[in-house]
């Protein structure tokens, strides 16, 4: 079963995707509201990607993958980036410590929410 590591500091959006993956996917999914908590499920569950929020307290997304990378030079775990920022500039330092994907969580919301609202107008018509 695949590791699945969500760390952001939105309860709700933590628990959507949590039940996503478990349902959907059948995957092992951990979760820390901030990169403190982050790094140390990390250690303990070598998870196979990493969901991670930018703006969060204690330690944000970028002190979070700076301090990945220093630690765990050899790191391969693919990373996602969940952020609100739409700032290129961001996404670009962003890529350069080494992130496989971003998602701008306003799209993925508006995204689940226009999918909905299909399939309500799909079960209206039927």
């Amino acid at each position: 079963m695949r590791k699945i590591l969500i760390v952001d500091d939105d309860n709700k959006l933590r628990i959507l995707l949590r039940r996503l993956l478990e349902k959907k996917f059948r995957m092992q999914v951990f979760d820390a509201e901030n990169g403190i908590e982050g790094i140390e499920i990390y250690k303990k569950e070598s998870p196979d990607l990493i969901f991670l929020d930018i703006s969060m307290p204690y330690m944000n997304g970028i002190e979070y993958l700076v301090k990945l990378r220093q630690e765990y030079e050899d790191i391969t775990t693919p990373v996602v980036v969940l952020t609100n920022l739409s700032n290129k500039e961001a996404v670009e330092k962003l890529v350069k410590l080494g992130i496989t994907d971003y998602v701008i969580k306003a799209d993925f919301v508006i995204g689940l929410s226009d999918r909905i609202n299909d399939i309500f107008i799909k079960l209206k018509n039927d």
